[in-house]
């Protein structure tokens, strides 16, 4: 779910080197979801939400100081957006949590995949962007995947799945409005007002339910707060400054194998037929869409 924020001041960066590092980003985005699986056994999402968000706020603060200097490190006109995009965020990392306490992180993807295909559709009904039908197609596709991940779990009211599919509505929501703010922003004010609104928001429950974490675990959640702070300098630069965005857009579905993996390596999920069938279908549908997109004025470079 990230903002990519253009600055046409800034170098372009070799296509090997944006590669590597949107590569990198989204292993480090799913070894972050994998911690936050994995916290989730002995605390509370509030307080798990908390600490990642105070180191990432530290963290995206020291970048902003070291890159515009005191004077205009928080500089913004744009500060109302930004925090409702926070909330936005805010909204779908409580919903990836929830999701990723109940599912596969295989099934997690698949689902979360479906991010296009939202970008398609609030485009049409709120941007009144025309759909053509073969974009009709490879939407009701990706659909058609997301019921054969979930199958019965839908009619059973397993509400993981239905969180996942919330995590890619509010994740598409938060691209459009990045777009809508558009990329004269610093891309440190988009993760320093989503750290923000997380502080604020799970800062009660956290103090509520606060257990004292080990010293391991602790470790656990400030290496889960610097790896996804990183990950969000590293692919936000790299969607300022890459050549062509239509060779970085598509590798975030490296994140399916990755998640695959984890899952299999750190819980013993072993990936479903019906995960992998479903995935490849909302990967295809996505691609196709990403793809339609990035031809009309949505996903333009």
């Amino acid at each position: 779910m990230n903002v990519h924020a253009q600055n046409n001041d800034t170098k372009t960066l070799p296509s090997a080197l944006a590669i590597g590092m949107a590569l990198l980003s989204y292993i480090l985005f799913t070894a972050g979801d994998t911690l936050a699986k994995w916290l989730q056994g002995g605390y509370h999402a509030s307080q798990i939400i908390l600490t990642i968000n105070i180191v990432g706020f530290i963290i995206m603060a020291g970048i902003a100081l070291n890159m515009r200097g005191a004077r205009h490190a928080f500089k913004s006109k744009k500060w109302p957006l930004l925090l409702v995009r926070g909330a936005i965020g805010a909204t779908s990392t409580l919903l990836v949590f929830y999701a990723l306490k109940h599912l596969p992180l295989a099934d997690f993807y698949g689902i979360v995949f479906m991010n296009p295909i939202w970008v398609a559709l609030i485009s049409f009904f709120l941007l009144k962007e025309k759909i053509p039908s073969s974009r009709w197609i490879a939407i009701f596709i990706g659909f058609l995947g997301v019921l054969v991940i979930a199958g019965s779990e839908f009619k059973n009211l397993n509400l993981g799945y239905i969180a996942a599919v919330g995590v890619s509505i509010f994740g598409a929501s938060a691209a459009l409005l990045a777009r809508h703010i558009g990329g004269d922003e610093p891309v440190t004010n988009f993760g320093l007002a989503t750290h923000a609104v997380m502080i604020a928001v799970n800062a009660p429950l956290a103090i509520d339910k606060f257990i004292m974490p080990t010293l391991p675990d602790l470790g656990l959640m400030v290496l889960y707060g610097s790896t996804t702070a990183i990950a969000m300098m590293f692919i936000s630069t790299v969607f300022s400054r890459a050549h062509s965005v239509s060779q970085i857009a598509p590798l975030q579905y490296t994140q399916m194998v990755w998640g695959m993996l984890f899952g299999w390596l750190i819980f013993h999920h072993v990936p479903s037929e019906k995960a992998v069938m479903g995935g490849i279908l909302v990967v295809s549908a996505g691609l196709y869409v990403m793809q339609s997109l990035r031809r009309g004025r949505l996903m333009n470079r």
